[in-house]
């Protein structure tokens, strides 16, 4: 017989930058399938970090990624109980996004970044909170199916959507990725897509570029 029980546990996440009244705008950044969120944070060294603050949850599943048990990787979720996966995720990036905005007495604009399974992550928290966000970076992965045009009415009309990926990455389809380009158009906003020479992989260069927009 299968049961459930609900627990409280300790965990924890990466912050890049330092809070100030300089500080402009806030990232967070949920990285992909078999990544930690201490690896991660290094591809978010190209912003000014007197102006942007980065914060990189961690995936709550950790593993090892061989056979040598030396590198470790970690999932946002899986098949198996994925909807329990997803309000453990989500109850775990509000505690986060709640205790570091405590930080800052000014108005700063909420920027989001989602690698490959960090986009769904992401885009299912934001939508929970209906947060407000300047910015969403979807970087090679998928926008969630489930979501209705009545969810997504939380999207600001100001607000900017990318959709990157690398023209070598294993999972680029151009064919794909408009199919992808015209769905979000119907249910909130085209995004602006942006193709770079690279594989499955974020790119400091084209974060640069973003975070200037």
């Amino acid at each position: 017989m299968q049961k459930s029980i609900s627990i409280n546990f300790d965990t924890h996440y990466h912050t890049m930058g330092q809070p100030s009244e300089q500080t402009q705008e806030v990232w967070v950044a949920c990285h992909g399938y078999g990544q930690l969120a201490k690896h991660f944070m290094r591809r978010f060294d190209v912003l000014d970090p007197d102006h942007h603050y980065v914060i990189i949850p961690q995936g709550l599943s950790r593993f090892y990624l061989a056979d040598d048990y030396n590198h470790v990787g970690a999932s946002w979720m899986t098949k198996e109980h994925r909807e329990t996966d997803i309000i453990n995720q989500q109850r775990y990036l509000d505690a986060v996004f709640e205790q570091e905005m405590k930080q800052f007495g000014q108005e700063v604009k909420i920027n989001l970044f989602g690698f490959s399974q960090g986009v769904s992550t992401v885009w299912r928290w934001a939508a929970k909170r209906k947060l407000a966000f300047h910015k969403l970076v979807m970087w090679a992965g998928e926008f969630p199916r489930e979501f209705t045009k009545e969810q997504l009415a939380f999207v600001p009309a100001s607000a900017k959507i990318y959709a990157v990926i690398g023209t070598q990455d294993q999972y680029y389809q151009p064919e794909r990725f408009e199919a992808l380009a015209n769905k979000m158009e119907k249910l909130c906003k085209r995004p602006e897509t942006i193709l770079f020479e690279g594989k499955h992989e974020v790119n400091r260069v084209v974060i640069k570029e973003i975070s200037e927009r």
